[in-house]
């Protein structure tokens, strides 16, 4: 569905480690959306655990897996990113050879000094936008609505998009009420009605063949994850059969087991994966958990004890053994009929 030019997934991987009711992007969205994605990271940054996150980068960026400048620029745009919202109608044809439309919009404060990294070309003006190119070979679009809307996306989705900005909407589709309702409750969010397979990228098939199998018996997904008070997840997907669902539960709740026992020395992580509730009813399966402020705080407290613990313990090392040397006057043939073959070698007489 998304390009895979480097500025595009680095604006897209900095928003997933960040849309709720309060954003003014649901007028910008294809009207006939199939997929629906919202992030309030505002909420996120402002919750326990969002500020719990930002205090082990900033006190192990390289444990976190970041280097220090782009720490620091990470933190900068995670400050300024207030909501994302994503929208896309799918493929209309099964093994289309063009990612699907897609429409990404960023919502917070966009300085041009942080983002001329991003852009390339001489900008172009269309409406009320100025419009970019992320590469001087991708088409993906960006344009800058104002100081504070972005949206990013297939050239042909960005300037329907900017053609509906302050224009009268038709009535909300069923699929964009599910969506709001979802995002009064949640920070993340996903709608999608339809097969998966529809909204993947192009070249999945041939790179990641099991995900394109696993996308291609789900028919539907509602999740909604929130960190407003406590943690609650709450995951519907609609497989292709009754009998579909039952496989992939079973299948999920047996990772969830391992899971579990591989955790036997965090008591802690072994519940919190023990409170997962899994089920199937029909071609539905669901997925769904709930902690209270208390407790999440609490397993925030014990996964910080456990990192800790973690980086005080020094690393063990087996000693390396010296290779035993050669029997000398021997010379031993493997790969031989009958197995391996020792001949005795007589040293060459001394002068």
């Amino acid at each position: 569905m998304i390009s895979r030019s480097k500025p595009v997934l680095a604006l897209l991987a900095i928003a997933a480690l960040s849309a709720s009711a309060q954003t003014n992007a649901w007028e910008f969205g294809h009207p006939d959306a199939k997929l629906l994605v919202g992030i309030d990271v505002k909420s996120l940054r402002e919750s326990a655990a969002g500020q719990s996150f930002r205090e082990q980068m900033k006190a192990e960026p390289a444990a976190a897996g970041m280097q220090a400048p782009f720490q620091a620029m990470a933190f900068g745009l995670l400050d300024q990113i207030d909501q994302v919202f994503i929208s896309s109608p799918a493929n209309m044809s099964d093994g289309a050879k063009n990612n699907p439309p897609f429409l990404l919009v960023v919502e917070g404060r966009f300085p041009m000094t942080e983002l001329q990294s991003f852009l390339k070309g001489t900008p172009r003006r269309y409406r009320t936008a100025n419009l970019y190119r992320t590469s001087q070979t991708e088409t993906t679009t960006v344009a800058l609505l104002d100081s504070g809307t972005l949206l990013l996306g297939d050239e042909k989705s960005v300037l329907a998009a900017l053609d509906r900005h302050g224009r009268a909407l038709p009535p909300a589709s069923a699929l964009l009420g599910r969506a709001k309702a979802l995002a009064s409750a949640h920070d993340v969010w996903i709608i999608a009605d339809g097969p998966l397979s529809k909204f993947q990228p192009a070249n999945t098939n041939s790179s990641n063949p099991l995900a394109s199998q696993i996308a291609s018996q789900i028919n539907g997904i509602d999740m909604g994850l929130s960190l407003r008070d406590g943690f609650q997840l709450a995951l519907s997907l609609t497989a292709a059969s009754d009998a579909v669902a039952a496989q992939m539960t079973q299948m999920l709740s047996a990772q969830i087991q391992l899971a579990a026992l591989a955790q036997a020395n965090r008591p802690d992580a072994a519940e919190l994966l023990n409170r997962l509730h899994i089920g199937a009813e029909g071609n539905r399966m669901s997925v769904n958990i709930a902690l209270t402020k208390d407790e999440f705080e609490q397993q925030l407290r014990a996964a910080q004890a456990a990192r800790a613990m973690a980086a005080a313990t020094p690393v063990s090392r087996p000693a390396v053994r010296p290779a035993k040397p050669a029997t000398p006057g021997k010379i031993t043939i493997y790969g031989l009929d009958g197995g391996p073959r020792v001949i005795e070698s007589t040293p060459p007489a001394a002068h």
